[in-house]
C-alpha cells in the first residue's frame, strides 16, 4: 500500500530451506554441500578469503600487480621499486629463494645449521657439496676447530694463541683438574685387589711366549718330519714356505689332539649327548623280597628269598628312588612326613 508517496509495505521475513535446520528434509550430505548459503557470507570476508588465496601464490619474479605505493619518494638511492630479474632468477636457481613451509625453531636457525655443517666437514674432510647440503659453501670453521671434538675424553691439541681469555682459563683449569683425578685414581691401590692371586700383564706375556716357546721346542722332531715330507710334495717351496707350512700342520696336530683328549671318537657323531647336559641323580636302593625266619632245612636263620644267611646282607632285590621327580600323593601322604597329633598319639 503507498499513500502520499511513502512506502507502508513491512519487510516481513522470508522462510528458507537452510541446510542442517529443523525444516530440511535431507538426511544425507554430499562432501561439498555447504552449511551456510552463499548470499549468508558477508562481503567484506569474502573479499578477505581472496586476499588470502593470492598470498599462498608466491611471488618470487614480483609479476603480479603491486598495491599502490603511498609513499612519495621519488630518489632511487633511497627506495628502489625496480626488481633485478637477472639477480633474483640467480637466487632461485641457488635455492635461496625457496620458501619456508614452517617457521624454524629458536635453536635450529639458519645460522646454526651452517656452523655444524662446517664443524662436520672439517671434523670428516668430506665436502663441502653434497655432504651436508647440495649446494656449495665455505667449510671454514670460525669457530677454531682445533679446541673442539667429537669426543672430550680424546686428547686434543688446542692451537689457539690465546691463554689470557676467561674461556681459555675456565678450559685449562677443567683439564688439569680432569687429568689430576684421572691420575690419583690409576696411582690408588684397589681395595678389593688379591694381590697374591694378581698377575701382571708383563708377566702373563711372558708366560705366554715362554709356553709357546716349550711348545716349539718340545715338537722339533715333528717339526721336521713335517717339513721333509713337504719338501718332497713341493720340492721348488722356499725355506720360509716350508717353515710356515710346517708350523701350522704342527698347530692343526695339537688341536686335533685336545679335540681328541676332550670328546673322545664315539662321541663325534650327529646325535646329541643328553648325557653331558642332563644330571641323573636317580640311585638304587637294595632289600630282600623275603622275610627273615628260621629255615627247617638249612637249621639255621636266613633270607627266605634268596636264602642269604647273613641279616644285615645288601639284599637281592632293588628298587630306583629318583628325588627329583614328581610328588602325586600330597603334602600330608609325602614320605617322611609325620602328623603331629598321630606322633603325639603313637
Amino acid at each position: 500500500m503507498k499513500e502520499q508517496g511513502l512506502d507502508t509495505t513491512h519487510a516481513f521475513l522470508k522462510s528458507k530451506t537452510q541446510v542442517g535446520s529443523a525444516r530440511f528434509e535431507k538426511v544425507d550430505y554430499l562432501l561439498e554441500t555447504k552449511v551456510f548459503h552463499i548470499d549468508d557470507v558477508p562481503q567484506e570476508v569474502k573479499e578477505k578469503r581472496v586476499e588470502a588465496n593470492l598470498s599462498k601464490k608466491p611471488n618470487i619474479l614480483g609479476k603480479c600487480q603491486q598495491s599502490w605505493n603511498q609513499s612519495s619518494i621519488a630518489d632511487q638511492k633511497v627506495q628502489k621499486d625496480q626488481l633485478d630479474v637477472r639477480k633474483r632468477l640467480i637466487d632461485v636457481r641457488c635455492g635461496l629463494a625457496d620458501e619456508k613451509t614452517m617457521l624454524p625453531g629458536r635453536n635450529h636457525s639458519d645460522k646454526e645449521i651452517e656452523e655444524r655443517q662446517k664443524f662436520i666437514v672439517a671434523i670428516t674432510g668430506k665436502g663441502p657439496v653434497g655432504k651436508c647440503s647440495g649446494k656449495w659453501f665455505n667449510a671454514v670453521d670460525e669457530r677454531g676447530l682445533a679446541s673442539h671434538s667429537i669426543r672430550d675424553d680424546w686428547p686434543d691439541w688446542n692451537c689457539s694463541s690465546s691463554a689470557h681469555a676467561k674461556e681459555d682459563i675456565k678450559q685449562a683449569l677443567f683439564r688439569f683438574d680432569e687429568r689430576e683425578l684421572r691420575r690419583v685414581r690409576a696411582h690408588t691401590k684397589a681395595s678389593k685387589l688379591n694381590a697374591e692371586a694378581y698377575v701382571s700383564p708383563t708377566k702373563s706375556q711372558g708366560m705366554l711366549n715362554d709356553r709357546i716357546r716349550d711348545i716349539k721346542c718340545d715338537f722339533m722332531e715333528l717339526k721336521d718330519e713335517f717339513k721333509r715330507s713337504l719338501k718332497e710334495e713341493f720340492p721348488k717351496a722356499s725355506e720360509e714356505r716350508l717353515q710356515a707350512m710346517a708350523q701350522r700342520l704342527v698347530g692343526e696336530k695339537l688341536l686335533a689332539d685336545e679335540k681328541a683328549r676332550r670328546f673322545p671318537a664315539q662321541n663325534e657323531t650327529f646325535k646329541p649327548n643328553q648325557a653331558l647336559t642332563t644330571q641323573d641323580r636317580r640311585y638304587k636302593v637294595f632289600h630282600h623280597a623275603g622275610s627273615w625266619s628260621y629255615s627247617q632245612a638249612e637249621q639255621r636263620f636266613c633270607w627266605s628269598c634268596c636264602m642269604s644267611f647273613t641279616e644285615n646282607s645288601r639284599g637281592c632285590d632293588h628298587k630306583v628312588v629318583n628325588p627329583d621327580n614328581w610328588c602325586t600323593l600330597g603334602y600330608e601322604r609325602s614320605p617322611g612326613f609325620v602328623k603331629t597329633g598321630a606322633a603325639s598319639r603313637a
